[in-house]
């Protein structure tokens, strides 16, 4: 399973490493309150940068409408290959799921 994060510089694509520490949502802060305690949790597999401050403005106002932005359906393409994605919107969940 990877997992999608939106950064402010770009976007963030982890592998997850123990799917059951995930299950109980309840306790999801619990693992990641220190570093240590997430990298048992997750680990960074590829982080797509932003260009420029334009394309960060761009990437968020999708974003905000819960829409996949062009740049992040590429880059989920070239990295997702039949892998389970969780993003935190399930609207944009299902947009991408629609446009993937």
């Amino acid at each position: 399973m990877l997992v999608l994060f939106e950064t402010p510089a770009g976007f963030a694509l982890f592998k997850v490493l123990d799917e059951g520490k995930l299950s109980k949502v309840e306790d999801l802060s619990k693992e990641f309150s220190s570093a240590e305690s997430a990298r048992q949790v997750v680990k960074l597999k590829d982080f797509k940068k932003f260009e420029n401050t334009s394309e960060a403005l761009s990437a968020a106002t999708c974003l905000i409408e819960s829409k996949p932005y062009k740049g992040l359906r590429k880059f989920l393409r070239d990295h997702c290959d039949g892998e389970t994605l969780g993003v935190a919107d399930s609207k944009l969940g299902n947009a991408i799921k629609e446009k993937l």
